[in-house]
């Protein structure tokens, strides 16, 4: 049986160390060759999200004294749910968080 989710909190424009933390225990991470899909559950409201990065923006490389380079990335949450107090188009709760993933996957 699933738990149902909690009702949306009010949009937010809005980060936290914390998103970042819970981002990456939780999102797990595909590699499909020209891009990467990140996903899981939003760290603000919790709703299932996915969040793909392409991966020529961020290509570099590797040196004998850095094997495994990484970038920041920016993520938001990209749920397609307009919450309260959302500016007109907008959609997601708000949240935005900056992770670091390698430039190269095994």
């Amino acid at each position: 049986m699933n738990t149902p989710l909690p009702p949306p909190p009010p949009y937010h424009h809005g980060t936290d160390p914390q998103y970042a933390q819970h981002a990456a225990a939780t999102f797990t991470l595909d590699d499909y060759g020209s891009a990467l899909v990140l996903a899981g559950p939003c760290p603000r409201c919790g709703r299932p999200m996915d969040f793909t990065v392409v991966k020529e923006l961020f290509r570099a490389t590797t040196t004998a004294t850095d094997p495994a380079p990484t970038r920041a990335v920016v993520m938001y949450c990209t749920v397609e749910t307009v919450y309260e107090g959302a500016p007109d188009g907008h959609t997601g709760c708000g949240a935005y968080w900056s992770l670091l993933l390698p430039t190269t996957h095994p």
